[in-house]
């Protein structure tokens, strides 16, 4: 997603990854493996990018910090555990939110089949 992002705002820009190592004092060879995917951007350089790039921070950001939690972290079910108590602690409860979009789900099943109902009366 990262890379995509970098490489789809350096074409935008116009810039080969020369011209764009020239501007933001990043090795050619390094911003090369950032948009394979090959290496991850400090987040100084993410955010030196997205400038050059004029590229949303938030976006790169968002994109930066979702590269680097792959990695970092094994998705398994402690692992979600932990981090749904973490985000707990902080006051954000997914639970909720997983339970709303199930019951949203569960409305608009309902709507389709009351659709479905009227159209054969």
């Amino acid at each position: 997603m990262l890379d995509q992002l970098l490489k789809q705002g350096r074409e935008t820009s116009g810039l080969s990854t020369r011209a764009l190592a020239h501007l933001s004092g990043i090795d050619q060879a390094l911003i090369s493996k950032f948009e394979n995917g090959n290496r991850i951007p400090t987040q100084a350089q993410a955010r030196l990018l997205a400038s050059l790039l004029r590229i949303e921070v938030q976006l790169v950001l968002v994109a930066w910090y979702r590269v680097k939690l792959l990695h970092l972290i094994d998705f398994n079910p402690q692992a979600i555990e932990a981090i749904t108590g973490i985000l707990e602690e902080k006051g954000l409860n997914l639970a909720k939110s997983v339970e709303k979009e199930a019951q949203i789900a569960s409305i608009l099943s309902e709507i389709d089949l009351l659709k479905n109902r009227l159209q054969n009366l």
